[in-house]
C-alpha cells in the first residue's frame, strides 16, 4: 500500500512539474496572481493556531489529527512550491501523514493543504478567544473561496487532493480547464482585502 501511494505520488508530481512548464504565459501568470493570496491567508490562519497553543497542543498528542491526512495535498499546494522553484519534501506514506516528521509537518505554512491548515481541535478552539475564533472561521472562509477559485477552473485543482483525484482521472492534466472556467470571473477570491 505504502510503496503504490508513494509510486503514485512520484508520478502525480513529475506530470504536474512538466504540465506546468508547459502552461501558456496567460495562465502562470492567472496563477501567480491568486497564490500569495492564499499563502497570507494560511499564515495569518497560523498565527491564530499559535494563539491558541496549536504547537503544544499537537506536540503532546504527537499530531493524531495528521493521521488522516494521506490524501490532502492539492494542486493549490504544490503550485506554491512550485512557482518558487522548490519541490515539496520528501513524502513518507508509512507515516500518519506522509508528511508529518519528527518535527511536526515538513510542509511550509503556506504550501500545506487546506485541510491542515483550518482544522483546529477542541483544545485550541478554546484556547482562543471569542474575537481570535471568530477571525479564524472568517479567514477560513475566505482561503474556502480562493481554493474555489482555483477548482472552478482546473479540474486537477479540487480540495480532495491529487491523489484521491488521480485515483478518480488517472493519466488526465490536472490543468485541463473546467467547461466554464473562461466564464468565471474569479471575483470570491479577487475581492478580499489584505
Amino acid at each position: 500500500m505504502h510503496n503504490r501511494r508513494d509510486h503514485l505520488w512520484r508520478d502525480i508530481l513529475s506530470r504536474v512539474l512538466k504540465d506546468f512548464a508547459q502552461l501558456p504565459e496567460a495562465e502562470r501568470r492567472w496563477i501567480a496572481v491568486r497564490l500569495p493570496r492564499i499563502e497570507a491567508l494560511q499564515q495569518q490562519l497560523d498565527r491564530l493556531f499559535s494563539a491558541g497553543n496549536g504547537d503544544g497542543t499537537c506536540a503532546s498528542c504527537q499530531g493524531a489529527c495528521c493521521a488522516h491526512g494521506h490524501n490532502h495535498v492539492t494542486l493549490v499546494n504544490l503550485l506554491s512550491l512550485i512557482q518558487k522553484k522548490k519541490i515539496p519534501p520528501p513524502a513518507d506514506f508509512s507515516q500518519t501523514c506522509p508528511f508529518l516528521g519528527v518535527q511536526g509537518c515538513t510542509l511550509t505554512v503556506e504550501s500545506r493543504p487546506y485541510n491542515c491548515v483550518t482544522f483546529i481541535c477542541d483544545k485550541i478552539e478554546d484556547d482562543l478567544s471569542d474575537q481570535q475564533r471568530e477571525r479564524f472561521y472568517q479567514l477560513d472562509q475566505e482561503l474556502r473561496a480562493c481554493y474555489q477559485e482555483f477548482s472552478l477552473r482546473y479540474r486537477g485543482a479540487a480540495l480532495t487532493g491529487l491523489l484521491i483525484r488521480e485515483q478518480r482521472h488517472p493519466g488526465e492534466s490536472f490543468f485541463n480547464l473546467q467547461p466554464s472556467a473562461e466564464e468565471f470571473s474569479g471575483e470570491n477570491c479577487d475581492a478580499i482585502k489584505f
